[in-house]
């Protein structure tokens, strides 16, 4: 298991054991199996971005995908809630700042009592922004892959250079948390890059001279769909070392979690034949309304299981096309999805609860 305290090297699934009890017995049972709702949902309010990355996922979707209708995705996050979803992160297809609403989204969504974070580039961390939101955040998310102002421009090509702007909403997002007294964790995200490796520490430095609380390094995973290809055959067995360098910058109050185990993965052939945790344990909402069972294949019909402006997401979830998904699934062949995709750890820990190893009742 990783070590880092946020378990983000690993998973957390083991902390619901009455969803694992009820999915063992769903194999077979779609009475049951239509009932497991998702554990965590990633909802795309904003199709719209203002940056270009090198390395985006979404760059099939083109940025001008518009934004979510407001009344339709508070009544599915309702519905959701009801459901038993218990957490949100707003992140998804652009970046969720440039939503309109997107601090009433986060107010309503929290109001609901439901475990709310944000992932976003950092542009738009405004210091009113940040009174609004942090109180309601559990976490908050800046996907900041540099630690100069010419690497970030060349690798988020925003419009214009934006690196400073960041780290000076960065800057004021702790201070206020600590005026404000909230609870939010601050992290930054690091996709670990041939153009960007030698600015890890440099960042690093930074990072925690401000008071984040954390910064991870992952690596790069190819999106199936993506039109980008220029940082599909790195090495990362190269990198493997920089775990030891950067533990130096480690002390109680700041974390560099470096995903040795996540790039190890890349490396090896995965344990498990069939994807275990579609459609069950996390869903994705896109900004047009569509919901996906998975979020590595937005506007894949197959994974398509309804749109939140013209059902309930109850009937969603609960209805026909979910149901196809589900047996679809059980044949469906993982060598088309994206290595290392964010189920892969959830994965692997559901095979071996299918199918454990011998003498397991030798506790």
């Amino acid at each position: 298991m990783s070590s880092d305290k946020y378990l983000i090297d690993y998973h957390k699934l083991m902390y619901h054991p009455e969803i694992l009890a009820q999915w063992l017995k769903s194999f077979n049972n779609w009475s049951l199996a239509k009932k497991i709702y998702p554990i965590y949902a990633e909802i795309s309010p904003s199709g719209v971005c203002n940056h270009r990355c090198q390395f985006c996922a979404f760059d099939y979707l083109g940025y001008n995908q518009g934004f979510a209708n407001f009344k339709n995705l508070k009544r599915a996050i309702r519905d959701m809630k009801r459901g038993g979803v218990k957490s949100i992160n707003f992140s998804g297809e652009g970046e969720p700042l440039l939503y309109p609403k997107i601090t009433e989204l986060i107010f309503f969504a929290s109001s609901l009592k439901l475990d709310v974070a944000l992932t976003t580039n950092g542009t738009f961390l405004t210091k009113e922004t940040l009174k609004e939101i942090l109180p309601h955040l559990c976490w908050l998310r800046v996907s900041l892959d540099a630690g100069t102002p010419q690497t970030h421009f060349k690798i988020h090509r925003p419009q214009k250079p934006e690196f400073e702007i960041i780290l000076g909403n960065l800057k004021e997002a702790v201070k206020l948390r600590r005026k404000l007294k909230s609870q939010c964790t601050l992290g930054v995200q690091f996709l670990l890059l041939d153009d960007n490796y030698q600015e890890i520490e440099i960042l690093a430095k930074k990072l925690k001279e401000i008071g984040m609380d954390y910064l991870i390094i992952k690596p790069y995973s190819q999106h199936p769909k993506s039109f980008n290809r220029k940082y599909e055959k790195i090495d990362y067995k190269k990198y493997l070392s920089l775990e030891e360098r950067l533990k130096k910058f480690n002390d109680k109050n700041f974390q560099i979690i470096f995903r040795k185990h996540t790039i190890e993965k890349l490396f090896e052939e995965r344990p498990y034949k069939i994807c275990h945790a579609v459609p069950f344990f996390w869903v994705h909402l896109a900004t047009n309304g569509d919901v996906y069972s998975c979020g590595n294949f937005v506007k894949d019909e197959r994974f398509k299981l309804g749109n939140y402006n013209e059902k309930s997401f109850k009937e969603i979830w609960e209805g026909e096309e979910r149901r196809k998904n589900w047996q679809f699934m059980k044949k469906f062949n993982i060598n088309y999805c994206r290595k290392n995709c964010r189920m892969d750890e959830i994965n692997r820990y559901l095979e071996k609860l299918k199918n454990p190893p011998p003498h397991v009742n030798f506790i």
